[in-house]
This record gives C-alpha cells, sequence and structure tokens, in this order.
C-alpha cells in the first residue's frame, strides 16, 4: 500500500453523485487519490479491512467499530425532512395488516445486504415504532424482491425506481419518513468515516478532501443538471424527478443530526446490535 495515496470509497447511488461529481473536478484521480465504488456495505467492509482510508459508508458500521474509525466533522448523507424515497419497506400488504399476514404466510422479511444503516433502521422501526410481530431477517441481493412475493427492504437505485413506479398490488413504506414522524428528528444513513492509522502524507490530502467536500456541500446543486442528462437516468428519471428526489437529501452533520444518531445508536443497543452508543470521534 502506498503511503501517501489516499483511498476514497464512493458510493454508486444517485444520493451522492452531486458531491462526488464536483469533488472529483477539484480532486482527479492520481497517484496520490484513488476512488473506489460500491454500495454502502462493501465501503464497510473495505474500511474494516483497511482497504480504504475514507469513505461516506453505513452510520451503523461506525457505531458497531467506533474503536476502528474516526469522522469527517459536518458531512453526512441524512434525511432531512420527508420521504428519502430510496430507503424502502415494500409490503404485500398494509402495515397495519402484516401482523396477519405473517402468521399465515411465515416470518420471513427479505432484507438488501447493501446497507448496514438500513437493515439495522428496518428492525428498529419494526419493533419499537410499529410493534410488529418477531422477524425472520431473510439475506437477498439488492434487486430482487419483487420475485420473492414476501416484505422485503430495497434501498438505492433499485428503491427509488420503485417508489417512482409503485409495482401494482405492494405497499411502499417510506422508512426515513416513518423515523421522521416518530421521532421528530432527520436520519443519518452514512457518515463520512475515516480509519484510524493514515500516515501524515495521508492526513495532509484528507485535510485538503475535507475543505472541498465542505465547499462541495454546498454548491453541489449546480451539478443536478448535468448529472440529470446522463444515460444511466434518462430512462427512468427526468431531471424534475432528481431534483425532487434530492431535495430531501442533506450533507450536513449539526446538532440535530447528531441527536438523531445518539437516538438511533440507543434502540440499537436495545436490540444487541451494537455494544453501546460511541463517542463521536472526529478526524480533523
Amino acid at each position: 500500500m502506498s503511503q501517501t495515496r489516499l483511498r476514497i470509497g464512493q458510493i454508486s447511488y444517485l444520493n451522492v453523485l452531486p458531491l462526488f461529481h464536483h469533488l472529483k473536478g477539484l480532486f482527479p484521480a492520481s497517484d496520490n487519490l484513488e476512488y473506489v465504488q460500491g454500495h454502502p456495505s462493501l465501503m464497510n467492509e473495505m474500511l474494516s479491512r483497511g482497504e480504504l482510508d475514507t469513505a461516506p459508508a453505513s452510520a451503523f458500521e461506525y457505531l458497531q467499530g467506533a474503536e476502528q474509525y474516526r469522522l469527517l466533522p459536518n458531512l453526512s448523507i441524512t434525511a432531512s425532512s420527508g420521504p428519502v424515497k430510496s430507503v424502502l419497506l415494500v409490503s404485500p400488504v398494509p402495515l397495519e395488516e402484516l401482523p396477519a399476514w405473517l402468521a399465515t404466510n411465515g416470518n420471513a422479511v427479505s432484507v438488501t445486504g447493501a446497507s448496514a444503516s438500513s437493515v439495522a433502521l428496518l428492525k428498529v422501526l419494526w419493533k419499537f415504532c410499529w410493534g410488529l410481530p418477531e422477524a425472520h431477517w431473510k439475506p437477498i441481493e439488492p434487486g430482487t424482491g419483487l420475485s420473492g412475493r414476501r416484505p422485503f427492504l430495497e434501498i438505492g437505485n433499485h428503491a427509488l425506481r420503485l417508489y417512482l413506479d409503485p409495482p401494482a398490488g405492494w405497499h411502499v413504506i417510506d422508512l426515513a419518513e416513518a423515523w421522521q414522524r416518530w421521532q421528530r428528528l432527520p436520519f443519518v444513513f452514512a457518515v463520512w468515516i475515516v480509519r484510524r492509522g493514515l500516515t501524515r502524507a495521508q492526513k495532509d490530502i484528507l485535510a485538503d478532501v475535507h475543505t472541498a467536500l465542505l465547499h462541495c456541500k454546498s454548491t453541489c446543486v449546480h451539478a443536478i443538471a448535468e448529472i440529470a442528462q446522463w444515460d444511466e437516468f434518462t430512462t427512468w428519471i427526468n431531471r424534475a424527478g432528481i431534483e425532487d428526489y434530492l431535495s430531501t437529501v442533506d450533507y450536513d452533520l449539526g446538532p440535530r443530526e447528531q441527536a438523531s444518531l445518539a437516538m438511533f445508536g440507543s434502540y440499537c443497543t436495545r436490540l444487541g446490535l451494537i455494544r453501546g452508543m460511541p463517542s463521536l470521534v472526529w478526524a480533523i
């Protein structure tokens, strides 16, 4: 491993593209900087193995492994108000009918393995907010939930497609909106995690990247028009849809976001998913 190269993980989802679009303009890949793409759980795995130096990764990954990590200040991927549209429970019946449906059809609920935070959020809402009967959580590949004919969790671009064009006979429940109504707080899906043990040279690059990210956070809206023309989106979402979707996504990690993260951590602790709510330790 290079002692000077900084390896940055990039989630391959629309909700973070404006940020990376501007960042890569300011800091293109070079001998000293590498971008590695993947879904949130891959970011978690690579960070935990020391194969990435920083990434916007599942908030749950920080909660369960904080001793390995630090955080970049004032940065997150957060659903601030209203539906996030890309983290969904998709059910064959309304929530109030799920207990009877599960009793008749078995208690398996399919969950994508692409996001640890989203799975943990579903488990928290399932027990503490909705009071649903105990479920058997069955991992599935992203984008395959409809074929199972069971309640399933979907995230990212796959979920956004389902939100924009709901499948007939299915009920779509937005998890971020459910959390906001329950707790009156935004929900923090991802934080910018930094592995411990960076070299001095890597820390210097990270400081410059952090400054650039804070700038990108306030200006990335200008990238939307360009992103809306990319071939990977034009077949299923237009510019108005992209603007509407991104209007509910925030990149802040201020007092309300930190309070929500602490609340989420307390529920995860009660479920036995983590040992306890860790301190937020900053890398810069």
